[in-house]
């Protein structure tokens, strides 16, 4: 048991596990100021000095931090973030699912990418809907996405997308069936 008082974990035995006093409102208020500190900064070179320092740091509220960095308008910012946030070990894919559904369409081509790079097959049925979506890019990426995390259902979306009015996405679906499924295009 806890002591309120001291906030220690078994108080009478003197031992010194400290339980952590945050809450879910004061992690949230922290990625907040935070994202508020990167949105004021001005120069590209400043907000991703920022980013970096959030990403190295072992708070709570990075990954919320860094997916929200996905809407910043510097490519190279979200080239880094999306970079991060595929390489991190205990992402919850659930934000990038929530925050795929919003514009502007940078913001979903980054979520896509990042799911790319996790290679997670359950991700396709969260990611499906956007073959239908009006934006070319996102329907190319898309076909790059799928190439990348295989399997049955992606390699059955790629075949549609291969049909794709659009040639920059046909040609990204060919070549992610090709590297799917060793399927040759001539």
């Amino acid at each position: 048991m806890s002591d309120k008082k001291s906030g220690y974990l078994f108080p009478e035995f003197e031992t010194v596990i400290k339980i952590p006093k945050r809450k879910k409102s004061q992690i949230k208020s922290q990625a907040q100021s935070a994202q508020k500190k990167i949105q004021i900064t001005r120069e590209k070179q400043d907000r991703l000095k920022i980013l970096k320092g959030i990403a190295s740091s072992k708070v709570a509220w990075a990954d919320e931090v860094l997916i929200q960095s996905l809407q910043d308008p510097s490519e190279d910012i979200r080239d880094f973030v999306v970079k991060e946030l595929g390489a991190r070990e205990k992402l919850d894919l659930k934000q990038l699912y929530q925050r795929i559904n919003r514009s502007p369409w940078y913001v979903k081509t980054g979520c896509l990418q990042v799911l790319g790079l996790r290679k997670n097959l359950s991700s396709i049925k969260h990611i499906e809907f956007l073959i239908n979506d009006p934006n070319i890019e996102i329907r190319r990426t898309l076909a790059i996405v799928l190439g990348e995390i295989g399997g049955k259902k992606a390699l059955a979306l790629l075949t549609l997308l291969a049909k794709d009015k659009s040639s920059f996405v046909r040609t990204a679906a060919q070549r992610a069936l090709q590297k799917a499924s060793n399927i040759k295009f001539s």
